[in-house]
């Protein structure tokens, strides 16, 4: 649970972090659009364009003064004496608008809004005086007429100070309402968001806000009666007829009235809808949607996600040229009813300039230009649909979730278990998120918690299985080498197959030892005790092999049987340091818990042996095979008849002589071996060894020298002085004992088991 937690924490953590948390936006919201595709816009919007292709189809009188006044318009090829527009839209002359407004009132449009920047123009003189401020007068008195047009304003910083640039004045008295319209690119000049209010610097309601207001104009009586119920006299300060907010030119300012009302207010806002069509029941199911339209837009955040509907051109769209060419019945079924939307954008090679990429654009396509984001931001207004984030402490608790779940469940199940489990639930958070997204435009964030959260939950938890797997295998590993060697351990990892023809023949120092009295102890102590015993007692014997070098190769019952691999040129002073260490610890583990009763005697050779597995089907034991390893047992067994503690033949001392203090105790016939082997006896390393130890190996040579030369008197005297010298000594006492009764050799060797 905890590593779930941490996992969860550091997830939601990331969020935290700017530039991570964008990558909901720049990625994971372009993945949800583009999985969701493009979606029908509302009928109840078209665009009339403005672009060089349009310029192109459309043409005036050479002659200048008819040029500004719009004379003799003609759509289609120019005739010789025409002259087709500028390309550049804000050098078209102002009489073409007041004809395009003209025919779209009289066409029945419900709206227009113009994306096109209405500067005061300097003097142009004509013939009759200044032609721009004629144009302007025109266009002023065409709007003046048609009051259902709603102009665009641009945003300017002077002194540091944001401000409305000025409008020609006709055409801002005449208009229904003047508004800017802030693009605000991200990254890469990605449009995501729109202004609905500006709440900083010029505070102001923007184009979509004025325009949706103007269009619903008519549901302004019962929207006007609900906030006069509803807001203690504050209505009062609103116009109180759609004719006097026409007329006085206020929409700007009535738009942003009702805003400080709604948000002064929100108990109130969030059933102000209910109470106002329990109160006024109007019929029309468009007048129903039209007042939550209103109300969601003046409660709603001042700055909203684009519910984008597809890529450039989605929203129908007409030229500029074949609106004015248009029959009034052709004309009237495109715009009847209908807000129209009019200002610039190409429909192949856009500019930079006044085009933007948004979630849909591609390389190969055509960016969407600021008067479609507009109409864009219009539609969403309109149904109410723009894209709703989910609160910022939802993400938190999801990224959280989705990396403790992960962790949890990848540890509880099996891992093809577990990582099929994360595919469906990946799929199915998935498939909410874009299910939310579509049907009721709520963004889910799916890119942390789909593609950071779960797959770290899932690393965390495979992680800590590797771990706790390869904890127990090297648990595993090290339990195997109490039985054998660490060597054998790696080849059988890599290869269990071969445990049965694993080999290998080596140069070693084999070392056998026995325990006396074992099984009169062993008769005295319950099997549970004298386990605990034997567990003590190997634990004394084995401290010394592996610190020196050695391995167990076998144990049985009381019996050990090591071996010193010779890979290094100090193996026997290993071999023999370790002897020395293991016969001491057996002597005090004697003293101390054997009462005395279980002394340890060691029998070491050197030789050549086989380290192999023994067995076949279920059972196997690793052991050293070769006569080496007899001879060790056999030379084990030899102490009992010596009387001595630890016995090795002379390759098993190799150049260790200056190190260690041995004896040459000569040679033997061991039971069931038909070579001598000249037997030594180890009785200390020569820097710890006493002055009876030194005295006693001096004289024992000179005695065993006399009998391996057949001096038999000689040898019985000196073995009687060293008797009387040293009369605990078990080789003197075995040779004198032997001479006295009579010296049987067998090829110089005594024969002996």
């Amino acid at each position: 649970m905890a590593a779930g937690v941490l996992v969860g924490a550091l997830c939601a953590a990331l969020l935290l972090i700017p530039p991570i948390r964008d990558l909901e936006e720049t990625v994971g919201l372009r993945w949800l659009f583009n999985l969701r595709g493009p979606t029908k816009p509302p009928d109840s919007i078209v665009m009339v364009t403005m672009s060089h292709e349009a310029a192109a189809n459309i043409s005036l009188p050479r002659d200048p003064e008819r040029f500004q006044r719009c004379e003799d318009l003609m759509v289609g090829p120019a005739p010789s004496t025409h002259v087709s527009l500028p390309p550049m839209p804000s050098r078209w002359p102002r009489c073409l608008h007041e004809q395009l407004v003209k025919k779209l009132t009289d066409a029945g449009a419900r709206l227009i809004a113009f994306d096109v920047l209405f500067r005061q123009r300097p003097p142009l003189p004509g013939a009759s005086g200044d032609l721009n401020a004629w144009q302007d007068e025109a266009l002023a008195t065409e709007l003046a007429a048609a009051s259902r047009v709603v102009i665009a304003q641009k945003l300017e910083l002077i002194d540091g100070r944001e401000t409305l640039a000025d409008l020609s004045p006709p055409i801002g008295r005449a208009a229904l309402g003047s508004a800017p319209f802030p693009i605000i690119p991200a990254q890469g000049r990605r449009v995501d968001r729109f202004v609905a209010f500006k709440e900083s610097g010029e505070v102001t309601p923007t184009l979509p806000v004025i325009a949706l207001q103007a269009y619903a104009f008519g549901v302004y009586p019962q929207f006007l009666e609900l906030l006069s119920r509803h807001t203690n006299g504050a209505a009062l300060l609103l116009p109180q007829t759609v004719d006097s907010l026409r007329a006085n030119g206020e929409l700007q300012a009535t738009c942003l009235l009702i805003r400080q009302l709604f948000r002064n207010d929100r108990a109130f806002a969030h059933d102000a809808l209910t109470n106002l069509l329990r109160a006024t029941q109007p019929a029309e199911p468009a007048a129903i949607e039209e007042l939550r339209a209103l109300r969601s837009m003046y409660l709603g955040e001042g700055t909203r996600l684009l519910n984008f509907y597809g890529p450039a051109g989605t929203i129908p769209s007409t030229p500029y040229g074949q609106v004015l060419s248009a029959s009034p019945d052709a004309l009237a079924s495109l715009v009847k009813n209908r807000a129209v939307f009019v200002g610039y954008a190409e429909g192949a090679q856009p500019e930079a300039i006044e085009h933007f990429a948004t979630v849909f654009s591609k390389t190969d396509a055509l960016d969407l230009s600021g008067m479609e984001i507009a109409a864009t931001a219009f539609a969403n207004l309109l149904q109410d649909n723009s894209i709703r984030e989910l609160p910022f402490p939802y993400w938190l608790i999801l990224a959280f979730a989705g990396g403790l779940l992960s962790t949890l469940a990848c540890r509880a199940l099996e891992n093809r278990l577990a990582l099929a489990s994360m595919v469906i639930a990946l799929g199915a958070y998935g498939g909410t998120s874009l299910y939310m997204f579509a049907s009721h435009a709520l963004w889910i964030p799916v890119v942390i918690p789909m593609f950071v959260a779960t797959p770290a939950g899932v690393l965390s938890a495979f992680a800590w299985k590797y771990w706790k797997a390869r904890r127990q295998r090297d648990q595993l590993r090290h339990a195997f080498t109490y039985f054998v060697p660490r060597k054998l351990v790696d080849a059988l990892e890599q290869n269990a197959a071969q445990i049965g023809v694993a080999r290998e023949s080596i140069e070693c120092g084999c070392v056998a030892t026995d325990a006396v009295n074992f099984m009169a102890l062993a008769e005295t102590m319950t099997p549970d005790h004298l386990a605990d015993l034997l567990h003590l007692y190997y634990e004394a014997l084995f401290g010394g092999v592996a610190i020196h070098g050695g391995f167990v190769s076998d144990v049985v019952g009381d019996a050990m049987l090591a071996i010193w691999p010779h890979r290094a040129a100090v193996t026997h002073q290993h071999l023999l340091g370790a002897l020395i260490e293991m016969r001491d610890a057996a002597q005090q583990f004697n003293e101390r818990l054997a009462g005395n009763r279980l002394l340890t005697r060691f029998g070491v050779h050197w030789g050549s042996v086989t380290l192999t597995t023994v067995g076949a089907g279920a059972h196997y034991e690793y052991r050293a095979v070769g006569d080496t390893v007899n001879t060790a047992q056999r030379i084990q067994e030899l102490n009992k008849t010596l009387g001595t503690r630890v016995l090795l033949t002379r390759p098993a001392i190799g150049n260790t002589d200056s190190e260690f203090l041995t004896r040459d105790l000569g040679h033997f016939l061991l039971r069931g071996k038909n070579l001598p082997v000249n037997v030594y006896e180890l009785l200390n390393a020569r820097a710890n060894a006493t002055q009876e130890q030194t005295d006693l190996c001096a004289r024992f040579g000179p005695a065993i020298e006399a009998l391996q030369n057949d001096r038999y008197p000689e040898a019985l005297s000196r073995f009687r002085e060293l008797q009387a010298a040293f009369p605990k000594d078990g080789p003197t006492a075995f040779y004198l004992g032997t001479l006295e009764t009579g010296l049987t050799l067998l090829n110089g060797a005594l024969r002996v088991g």
